[in-house]
C-alpha cells in the first residue's frame, strides 16, 4: 500500500458524476415498478415528488450535476475520505444521511418531510431505503475506481466518528443554536417578504403540506429542528478538525452545508434543470426558497465558525495556563 497524491479537481468531479448516474441507473427502474405497485393512498407523495424518474436527457444531466455537486464537496476532504479508517462510512453517510434525512427540502424522505407534510410512513421509508442502496452502490464503485486509479492507499488510524471528548458537547450545543437562530431568523425575514402564503396556497408542491396555524405544528417545528440540527452536527463533525484549522473555514463548512443538504438532495438540481412554463415564471421560482437557504446557510457557517474559532482559542489559552502553572 502506498500514500498518494491527491487527484486533479476536474477528473476527480467527472469520475463522481459518473459513479453517481450508474448508481442512480441501478436501482431507478427498480423503485418505480415497486413504487407503480404500491396502493395509491401510498404513494401520493412519491407521484407528487418524483424523486426517481426514468432516465431521460432531463434526468441523465440531473444526476450528473448532482455529482459533479458531490464531488465539489468531497475533493477539499480528501485525504479524509479516501485514506482515513472509516472513509467509506463517513462518504456513505454524507451522500445518504445528510444529502437526503438531513435536507433542507420537505420531500419522501427527509426530516423536513416529516415535519411540514403529510407524506405517508411507507413513502418516507421507501425512499430512505432506495436512497441508501444506491449510496452503498456508488462508494463501493468510488473506492473501487479510487484505488485502481492511484493505487492501494495506506489507510491512516485515529478518532474519525468518536468526538473528542472535550470539545463535544460545546460544539453540539453552539452548532444547534446557530442552526435554530439562522432557521427562525432568516427564514421569519424571508417568510415576510417572499409571498410564502401565496405559494402555499397556489404552487402544486405544497399540496401536502400540514396547516402550520397551530401549537402543535410550532412544537413539531421547533424540537425537529432540534434534532435535524443535532444529526447534522453528528455527521458533520468528522470532517471539523479540517475546516476549523483553515483561516477561511467558514467556506469549507459553507460547501459541506450547501452542497450535501441543498446541491445533494435528490430533487433540487433535477427540478431546477427540468422546469417548465415562461422565462418569468423560472426567475419568479427562483426567488421562492433558494435565496433563503443560500443566506440561512452563510449567516449559519460564519456564526458557527467564528464562534467555535473562538472557543477553541479560548480553551487553547486555559490549556497552556494550567500547563504553564504545573509546569512551575
Amino acid at each position: 500500500m502506498k500514500n498518494t497524491i491527491k487527484p486533479k479537481l476536474l477528473p476527480f468531479v467527472g469520475r463522481f458524476a459518473i459513479i453517481h448516474l450508474i448508481a442512480y441507473t441501478a436501482i431507478v427502474y427498480g423503485f418505480l415498478l415497486y413504487q407503480q405497485n404500491l396502493p395509491e393512498s401510498n404513494r401520493i407523495g412519491l407521484d407528487l415528488y418524483q424523486q426517481f424518474h426514468t432516465l431521460s436527457l432531463t434526468t441523465i444531466l440531473g444526476q450528473l450535476l448532482r455529482g459533479l455537486a458531490f464531488g465539489f464537496v468531497f475533493y477539499p476532504f480528501y485525504d479524509l475520505v479516501f485514506e482515513r479508517k472509516g472513509g467509506k462510512l463517513l462518504l456513505f453517510l454524507s451522500m445518504w444521511a445528510v444529502g437526503l434525512i438531513g435536507s433542507v427540502e420537505p420531500q419522501p424522505g427527509s426530516i423536513e418531510g416529516i415535519i411540514y407534510t403529510i407524506i405517508s410512513f411507507t413513502e418516507h421509508t421507501s425512499v430512505i431505503i432506495a436512497i441508501a442502496l444506491q449510496m452503498a452502490i456508488f462508494v463501493g464503485l468510488a473506492f473501487g475506481v479510487e484505488n485502481f486509479i492511484n493505487g492501494k492507499r495506506a489507510v491512516k488510524t485515529g478518532k474519525l466518528f468518536l468526538p473528542y471528548s472535550d470539545t463535544i458537547k460545546g460544539y453540539i450545543i453552539r452548532f444547534v443554536a446557530v442552526h435554530l437562530f439562522t432557521y427562525w431568523v432568516v427564514g421569519g425575514i424571508f417568510y415576510e417578504i417572499s409571498g410564502y402564503n401565496q405559494a402555499l396556497e397556489s404552487m402544486e408542491i405544497f399540496a401536502l403540506w400540514r396547516p402550520l396555524e397551530n401549537l402543535n405544528a410550532v412544537l413539531l417545528v421547533f424540537f425537529g429542528q432540534i434534532f435535524r440540527g443535532t444529526m447534522l452536527a453528528l455527521l458533520l463533525y468528522p470532517f471539523y478538525r479540517t475546516y476549523i484549522v483553515t483561516k477561511r473555514g467558514w467556506a469549507l463548512l459553507y460547501l459541506l452545508m450547501v452542497g450535501l443538504t441543498i446541491l445533494g438532495s435528490p430533487l433540487f438540481l433535477t427540478e431546477f434543470i427540468a422546469f417548465e412554463g415562461s422565462t418569468a415564471e423560472f426567475f419568479k421560482s427562483l426567488t421562492m426558497g433558494i435565496p433563503e437557504i443560500i443566506s440561512q446557510m452563510l449567516v449559519f457557517s460564519l456564526l458557527f465558525f467564528y464562534w467555535q474559532k473562538k472557543a477553541e482559542t479560548k480553551q487553547m489559552k486555559v490549556l497552556q495556563y494550567n500547563m504553564s502553572i504545573f509546569l512551575t
